[in-house]
């Protein structure tokens, strides 16, 4: 694709900076911002249908000859790829977030023989998390309750791929532009957020253990 068809591409499916420039109340700028969030969410969905589209055309080893092209992860990939197939065009709603069905999508396994999800539980839980209003958070804790995720490896692999993704954005500090004081204050706000994450993952052991003794 040549550069010139991509920018004509990008200016169809992004805001249009004229919208900024027009807006002049707080209500407008909400609106802008709102947009702004549903046209990332829309773009998360293109994206796993995309990726969805190379492998119907290419074949399913075509997957990591793309991530490699393009300089992805495979598994951040084949998760897009995944919650696309979980949730085809009409059963997507624009107020949950693509968390949201990525995490549903974990209670249906998916059989590649058979090229389809085994069972509907999906669409109950985003039923759920749609109707109440749950954060992503919350929903996962009620899947977990529930003990209804039939596939713990694909959550795990997203949340370590995002956590390495935080670490090398970490590793390209611009450290030599910073003051002593300024280094001492990062380093405490990573040191808080990993006490309160290993609080946040621990608790659940924690009081399991306070049971049973």
């Amino acid at each position: 694709m040549t550069e010139k068809k991509k920018e004509k591409i990008s200016q169809v499916i992004t805001l249009d900076p004229s919208y900024l420039t027009r807006a002049k109340d707080w209500e407008e700028l909400i609106g802008l911002w709102t947009v702004s969030k549903e046209i990332d969410q829309r773009n998360q969905w293109f994206r796993g249908d995309i990726l969805d589209k190379v492998v119907n055309i290419y074949g399913e080893g075509s997957l990591s000859k793309f991530a490699q092209d393009i300089k992805e992860s495979i598994g951040i990939l084949e998760h897009l790829r995944r919650t696309s197939r979980a949730f085809p065009i009409g059963k997507r709603f624009w107020n949950l977030t693509w968390t949201h069905y990525f995490i549903a999508s974990c209670t249906d396994s998916y059989k590649k023989g058979l090229k389809m999800f085994d069972g509907r539980k999906r669409y109950k839980w985003i039923r759920e998390a749609h109707d109440n209003h749950w954060s992503t958070t919350r929903l996962q804790e009620e899947i977990k309750k529930a003990k209804a995720i039939v596939n713990d490896e694909d959550v795990f692999n997203y949340y370590s791929e995002y956590i390495e993704k935080v670490g090398n954005i970490l590793m390209h500090v611009e450290k030599n532009r910073l003051k002593e004081e300024e280094r001492d204050k990062l380093i405490n706000k990573l040191l808080d957020v990993y006490s309160r994450f290993l609080v946040y993952l621990k608790e659940e052991i924690v009081y399991l253990k306070e049971e049973k003794g």
